[in-house]
């Protein structure tokens, strides 16, 4: 099985963070589409668009590549220079084969998984 690290060096796509190198900074290049949602409360639809089209881009890019995520959330989406959407931390990230069906393992935050189950099933 491929580590995260391993999965990140071999992605290459615009809208998904490439890792290099690691160093500290004072200065932040980016900001989390969190903290921009907790701040404004809300985005304008132009907004949305952009950054939900630089989204999909960014998914059908890592499903091509048989990579699956699992742990999309709007702290793991960051928001760069000119409006360039980011999508980050790999650390629940696995590589599936051709072979995989089911994926048998439960990975994602607790909150935002309750959240999707909630609204897919009706009690």
């Amino acid at each position: 099985m491929l580590t995260f690290l391993q999965i990140l060096r071999k992605l290459k796509h615009e809208n998904i963070i490439q890792m290099l190198d690691s160093f500290e900074s004072p200065q932040v290049f980016c900001g989390e589409l969190f903290e921009i949602l907790e701040d404004d409360q809300c985005l304008p639809e132009d907004e949305v668009q952009k950054i939900a089209k630089q989204l999909v881009s960014a998914l059908h890019y890592l499903h091509s590549n048989r990579i699956i995520h699992r742990d999309m959330k709007p702290q793991n989406i960051l928001i760069c220079v000119r409006g360039v959407v980011k999508l980050c931390d790999f650390g629940f990230a696995r590589a599936v084969s051709h072979n995989t069906v089911v994926l048998r393992t439960h990975k994602g935050t607790v909150i935002v998984v309750t959240i999707i189950l909630s609204k897919t099933f009706k009690y």
